[in-house]
This record gives C-alpha cells, sequence and structure tokens, in this order.
C-alpha cells in the first residue's frame, strides 16, 4: 500500500525538521541584527558622547566657567574653530570600525560629488546631546529654553562631564541616532551579508532535513514493509537491519525479537493444530470405523446412504441397497470359536470390499449382519455384483482357518425408490433376507 508523501511519516518527519531549522535560523539572524543594531547604536552614542565631552572640557577650561563661556563664545562657534573644517575629532563607528566607502575620506568625511578634492563637507554628529546642571537646570540643546529644570527620569540617564577633577554638568542623549549616508550603507551592507547568511542556512536547512528526514523514512519503510509482510499466507519470521544504537535501533532489535518470537510461537500453533486435525481425523475415522473389521460401521452407512438415496431422487437415478447375513454364524461361534468367528468376520469383510466398487458403500451394520448400497444400479445389476459377491464368501479357502469350516452368506436386494426412504428400502431388502434365509440361505432375493 502506497502512502502519498504528504501523509507520510517521513514528510511530516521533514516538515517538523525544516518548520524547525527555518525557525531557528530566522530567530538566529533577526537577533544577530537586532544585537548588530545595539551594538552599533552603543558604540556611535559612545563616540559621539567622548566628543562631546572633549568639546565641553575644552569649553569650560578654556573660559573657566560655563558663565563666562558663555558670555564670551557661542558654544557651536567654539566647537567649529576647534574641529575645523571637518567638525569630527575621534572617528565615528560608521567611519574608523569599517573599510573606507567610496568617495569617503580617511576620517570619515565624504567628498561631495562634484566638489574638489580635499574638500569635505562636515558631519553632523550622529546624536545630539542636552546639557544641565548639577541641579537638572538646562544649560543647553533641549527644547531651547535655559534655565529650565529638568524631571528626574532624565537627570538618571544623564553622564556626567568632569572638568578639573570636578563634575560640573551633566549630559543626556536627544533624539534617536542621526545615521549618515555611509553608515546606513555599512549597516545595508551588514543586513545584505546577514541575509544572505540566512538564505544560505536555510538552504542547508532544506537539504539536510530531506536527507535525514530520507534517511529516518527509509527506516521506517524497511519496518513497515515488515510488518506489512507478515500476513497469514506470507512469512511470520521478518528481520530488519539495525543501523544505529538510538531509539530507531531499539525499535528494530525489538521488532526482530518480536518477530522470532511469533515465528516460534505460529510454528508451535501450527504443528499443535496439525496434531489435532490429525488426531480430529482419526477420532472422525474410528468414529466410523468397524474396529474388528476396519468397515465403515452402521452410522457412516446410514448417512451416505441417505445421501445417495437423496440423489437419485434429485436426478432420476437408481440405487440399490442389500443387507446379508452369514448362515449359522451363531453356530460357528460355539463349533469352532469367537476368534474364529471373528476372523470370519475380517475375511468377509476384505472379500466385500475386494468385490465391490469404490463408489459402492460398503459396512457392517452390526454382529453377522453386512450391508452395501449400489448407486447408479438398478435392483438386476445390484443382483449380479450380489451373486459374485456370495459365490466368493463360499468358495474362500475357509480350510486355513479351520479344516471343517464352511461359510455363507444370504443376502436381500431393493432398489424401490418410490418407498419414500432409505430407511423403508433397506426393510424391503431385510425381508428379501428373511425369504432367503427360509428359502434354504446362501442365495440373493430381491424384496
Amino acid at each position: 500500500m502506497r502512502i502519498n508523501l504528504l501523509f507520510s511519516l517521513r514528510g511530516k518527519l521533514t516538515a517538523m525538521l525544516l518548520l524547525a531549522s527555518l525557525t531557528a535560523a530566522l530567530a538566529v539572524g533577526g537577533t544577530a541584527y537586532w544585537l548588530l543594531m545595539q551594538d552599533f547604536n552603543a558604540t556611535v552614542r559612545e563616540t559621539a558622547f567622548t566628543n562631546f565631552q572633549a568639546d565641553i572640557q575644552a569649553y569650560i577650561g578654556k573660559y573657566g566657567s560655563w558663565e563666562n563661556a558663555r558670555r564670551s563664545q557661542v558654544f557651536h562657534e567654539f566647537v567649529m574653530q576647534r574641529r575645523g573644517p571637518s567638525g569630527s575629532l575621534n572617528p565615528l563607528p560608521g567611519a574608523g570600525s569599517r573599510p573606507a566607502l567610496p568617495g569617503e575620506t580617511d576620517a570619515g568625511e565624504t567628498r561631495r560629488q562634484g566638489a574638489p578634492a580635499g574638500a569635505v563637507h562636515r558631519r553632523d554628529p550622529p546624536f545630539h546631546f542636552m546639557l544641565i546642571d548639577t541641579q537638572g537646570h538646562v544649560l543647553l540643546g533641549g527644547d531651547g529654553r535655559q534655565d529650565t529644570v529638568v524631571g528626574e527620569d532624565l537627570r538618571r540617564d544623564a553622564r556626567p562631564i568632569s572638568v578639573n577633577g570636578k563634575v560640573d554638568v551633566l549630559a543626556v542623549p536627544v533624539g534617536s541616532p542621526q545615521l549618515s549616508t555611509q553608515d546606513k550603507a555599512y549597516l545595508g551592507a551588514m543586513r545584505k551579508a546577514l541575509q544572505n547568511g540566512l538564505l544560505a542556512a536555510c538552504a542547508l536547512t532544506v537539504v539536510m532535513g530531506l536527507v535525514f528526514g530520507s534517511r529516518f523514512g527509509a527506516r521506517v519503510r524497511e519496518l513497515t514493509s515488515a510488518i506489512q509482510s507478515m500476513r497469514a499466507d506470507g512469512e511470520i519470521l521478518q528481520q530488519v537491519p539495525v543501523h544505529s544504537r538510538d531509539e530507531m535501533g531499539l525499535l528494530a532489535s525489538a521488532f526482530n525479537r518480536m518477530s522470532r518470537e511469533l515465528s516460534q510461537a505460529h510454528s508451535a500453533l501450527r504443528r499443535t493444530n496439525e496434531q489435532v486435525q490429525s488426531q480430529a481425523a482419526q477420532l472422525k475415522e474410528l468414529s466410523v470405523r468397524d474396529p474388528l473389521t476396519q468397515m465403515f460401521n452402521r452410522r457412516y452407512f446410514d448417512e451416505q446412504s441417505a445421501l445417495l438415496y437423496q440423489q437419485a431422487m434429485r436426478h432420476g437415478r437408481s440405487v440399490s441397497v442389500m443387507v446379508g447375513d452369514l448362515d449359522y454364524f451363531k453356530s460357528i461361534n460355539d463349533d469352532f470359536s469367537h476368534a474364529i468367528g471373528d476372523e470370519v468376520l475380517r475375511r468377509v469383510a476384505l472379500i466385500l470390499r475386494k468385490n465391490t466398487r469404490s463408489t459402492d458403500v460398503v459396512a457392517r451394520y452390526g454382529g453377522e449382519e453386512f450391508v452395501i448400497a449400489f448407486p447408479e444400479s438398478t435392483v438386476q445389476q445390484a443382483a449380479i455384483r450380489c451373486e459374485a459377491l456370495r459365490a466368493a464368501i463360499e468358495q474362500h479357502t475357509w480350510q486355513e482357518v479351520h479344516p471343517d469350516l464352511r461359510v455363507t452368506m444370504s443376502m436381500g436386494l431393493c432398489d424401490d425408490t418410490k418407498r419414500g426412504s432409505i430407511e423403508k428400502m433397506l426393510a424391503a431388502a431385510d425381508e428379501g433376507l428373511y425369504e432367503a434365509k427360509r428359502s434354504g440361505r446362501n442365495r440373493v432375493v430381491s424384496g
């Protein structure tokens, strides 16, 4: 029986392997990209804070305090003068931690398309910071209103900036990262690399899922094929190869052991069944055989003669029955012994069997009485055969049993199926037998 691959154990296992592997690959790829963005943003924020901190420290250090510095020079102008045209002190991760992209200088600046060599535009910081004092008053940035007091939640995120070993101000990151074109290109390249790696992992997952699913499915098919072969008309003993020591190997070993035990039990059961059938046949044979003469007994004759009568009536054919009795058999037992009487019965039975057809039903009806049913025979045909039987019995060499022994048989015949039953035909044949007895014995009379 062929099983649809979609609903087979192999198909289900392969689908589960693929689903689990693809889910794991997607989870790993997504987690890797998220961690990359987290690390990238953290590094960008840290570098931007370092540069901002250096600017604030230099600004306050030059003028002595924040108030003096603010009255003397605008902070952004100070930064422009301090950093120069590039606008950068420390290389940001987008430039210093990756290979330079086309059109990018060593410091991480990008030359504008069409600008002369050496001309670069200033790179805006990727993070903006709000500057507050230790009491939470806004000094720079934010919504532009100085001396505004920020909330406690912003103070917790603030990072201290020390000048000459003293914390004068705090820096609070404001807004989300503002990535440059180079940063976006770098992240795009990393994202593409992760996507390619994810696709490669998915492809490898599919291949490995199909390979392992096919190998597992092959082991399962070996078991199912062996089980299907264990039919009543097939070979019970089936063995499958054990490929491993895992659960499938244990299952294969258990199946082999079960198959051997089942085969042994089946063989023993078959032998027992054969013995039972043989004994039943023997019992049946004993139930229909006369133990002394080994001829069929009265029970068997009644069953078979009734069937012959029904067939004759159904098909309009003839059937004849004979009832025979040994003459003076009681005297044989009395004069020569019962042992000789038994031997006479055995020899008469042999003569009757040897001189009748295989289709005739010959039986010992009881004591010294014998019966024969002749299918497809009229009373005239049956009389000829019975006369031959009578002569064979009379002419037998009884002197071998005892010198003075003489054995004859009287017989009665009937073929009148119109009497209505085989029992009535036997009764008519029995009347013929008594007529033969009254007429001097050792003769055949039709009833």
